[in-house]
């Protein structure tokens, strides 16, 4: 029987709010391949560099992270999901809105994400929060 994709999903979003590396790691693929690209067009290739990037921004205390599924494809293997989210780096910065498209692969009985792509809907108001 296929997992539920919207509980992935939720599982996910948990992950990240919470800061929780160990549930983030648990989602992504178990292959050697993993893009993610970055607001500003940088694409990290694997696991390891994702999982990476996400240790040192969840030591950070201070954001608040919130998405919203826009869109989503669930086929039989392979799923996708558009998000909306909202990122605050800290309480004295405006917060801004992304668009994130995860492309998620049914591998050994779970949904794990394969791809991951944000882009910013301000890239202004991103580089001001990011100290670009």
């Amino acid at each position: 029987m296929k997992p539920d994709f919207d509980a992935a999903l939720d599982a996910h979003f948990a992950a990240i709010a919470n800061r929780d590396i160990g549930a983030f790691k648990s989602h992504l693929t178990l292959g050697n391949i993993l893009y993610t690209v970055v607001q500003n067009g940088h694409a990290f290739t694997t696991p390891a560099e994702t999982i990476a990037i996400h240790e040192e921004w969840f030591k950070a205390p201070d954001w608040t992270w919130t998405g919203s599924v826009v869109h989503k494809v669930v086929g039989e293997d392979m799923a996708m999901a558009l998000v909306r989210y909202t990122y605050q780096p800290d309480k004295e910065t405006t917060p801004f809105e992304t668009w994130l498209v995860y492309v998620f692969q049914l591998q050994e009985g779970a949904w794990r994400i394969v791809h991951d792509q944000n882009t910013a809907l301000d890239f202004h108001a991103f580089a001001r929060a990011s100290g670009l």
